[in-house]
């Protein structure tokens, strides 16, 4: 049933002038409202979008709450760090039973390989590279 429906993340902004910088200019996303626009919303690959609202009360969870299918996760972080995004630090976790190894900000479960970032909200994004097949579009 929701299956036809495009799902639309909406992360809170503490500042929505600085989430909108960072979003745009550093992640690379698409800005689909106006430039003053609360909710603003970004565009990404194939439809899919994120929203970000002002609350400046609001806590982001320590956790990530979107995350990008990416390739070649390498270069992308790489890519990222030098248009100023700032990564978490990898911790040990595992992925399908299997301990991640961590390379640089990079860890490596084997059959996927993720990087977190933090965004300058608080919010945690992951990207993930599935090894062995292509991402989904």
């Amino acid at each position: 049933m929701l299956n036809r429906f495009h799902v639309n993340p909406i992360l809170p902004a503490k500042d929505g002038a600085r989430a909108r910088k960072f979003y745009r200019d550093v992640l690379g996303l698409d800005l689909l409202t106006g430039p003053a626009d609360d909710p603003m919303v970004f565009g990404a690959a194939s439809g899919t979008s994120i929203a970000l609202t002002e609350l400046p009360n609001r806590v982001p969870p320590p956790y990530p709450m979107i995350s990008f299918m990416v390739e070649d996760i390498e270069a992308l972080v790489q890519e990222l760090k030098a248009r100023g995004a700032t990564f978490q630090p990898p911790s040990a976790g595992s992925f399908a039973g299997v301990e991640g190894k961590a390379e640089g900000e990079i860890i490596d479960f084997g059959a996927v390989k993720s990087a977190f970032l933090k965004d300058t909200e608080g919010n945690i994004i992951a990207l993930n590279e599935m090894m062995g097949w292509p991402p989904h579009e």
